[in-house]
């Protein structure tokens, strides 16, 4: 079977991320292809570095009433990202795609997007994408169901993404737990810890990366940068109470049907950190819980679960 068949595609808060496949029909899994770019949104003359989203509780009111108000900003970015999208598809011409991207969605387009502009019809300005996957789900199955995954061959496992936010993620009994359902626990960016911060902010690179430079009145940009500081190990300690904060929250989870985690995996940002940094940050990581732990840096698991979507739901 060709690798031109099918591909993905991976929309971040900066970027996309496209990704040829192959599928294998007999395993029901699937590994990278040759094919693999990358196109920044920044690129386009029209992106606003200082782009700020449409305040959440604004965002949640409009989407429960049904009557999403789409500002000029937001048209202005949104159009960004649909320009950039096309361009990654034109170089996908006959190729079978999946598409995810972060937020809540409609049958259409984004209604809730925490990172960025909502763009409520995003599915009508994109030729042959017929649905929108969500990343969270994407990053788990790209882990579990294909060839360069690290949950492969595990029914109850938690994946842990940190990048702008967190790609919360769970396997249970098997299945993808979908965090919409009522008996679900909740989306990091929900769960608060004493202090009246989000786990979320605490345990992605964005979210740590403006904590720190709130308190200090600097301008890192990356968590490399952090661990250099002087401040770095108070700033640490503060990412793994939230870690085990939320180790906690889906241990709990897990006990309520009887069953025990295999593993954790962190990916994206946050994994490729850990993965480098494993004689300190990531040892200190894995000494947070008796659990077993793996580190993944590969940023193409994302877009190989948008793939396998589009092949497989």
């Amino acid at each position: 079977m060709s690798e031109n068949l099918f591909a993905g595609i991976d929309c971040g808060a900066t970027k996309v991320l496209i990704q040829s496949a192959i599928f294998n029909p007999e395993t029901n899994n699937i590994s990278p292809g040759t094919l693999h770019q990358e196109y920044l949104y920044s690129d386009h003359p029209d992106w606003d570095e200082n782009f700020l989203p449409v305040h959440l509780d604004i965002q949640q009111h409009e989407y429960q009433i049904g009557q999403i108000s789409i500002n000029t900003a937001e048209r202005i970015q949104g159009k960004v990202i649909i320009d950039t999208i096309r361009q990654a598809l034109s170089d996908l011409h006959n190729y079978k795609t999946g598409l995810c991207f972060p937020g809540i969605k409609t049958e259409k387009g984004i209604a809730i997007l925490a990172n960025g502009p909502r763009i409520n019809n995003l599915l009508d300005q994109l030729e042959n994408i017929y649905s929108l996957y969500h990343d969270s789900d994407c990053c788990v199955i790209g882990e579990w169901k294909s060839t360069i995954g690290k949950m492969k061959n595990v029914n109850n496992s938690i994946y842990i993404g940190g990048g702008t936010g967190i790609a919360d993620g769970i396997i249970l009994n098997g299945k993808i737990i979908d965090f919409n359902q009522k008996e679900s626990p909740k989306r990091s960016w929900a769960l608060m810890l004493p202090s009246g911060d989000s786990v979320e902010s605490w345990l992605s690179p964005s979210g740590l990366i403006k904590h720190y430079n709130k308190s200090h009145n600097t301008d890192i940009k990356t968590l490399f940068e952090l661990s250099q500081s002087k401040h770095y190990t108070h700033f640490f300690d503060k990412t793994l109470e939230a870690f085990v904060f939320l180790i906690n929250n889906r241990i709990n989870f897990f006990n309520k049907y009887n069953q025990i985690i295999e593993k954790v995996v962190i990916g994206q940002r946050l994994g490729h950190f850990l993965f480098n940094h494993k004689e300190n940050a990531g040892k200190m990581f894995k000494k947070c819980t008796n659990l077993k732990i793996d580190f993944s840096e590969d940023r193409r698991t994302a877009a190989l679960g948008a793939a396998w979507s589009r092949i497989c739901l």
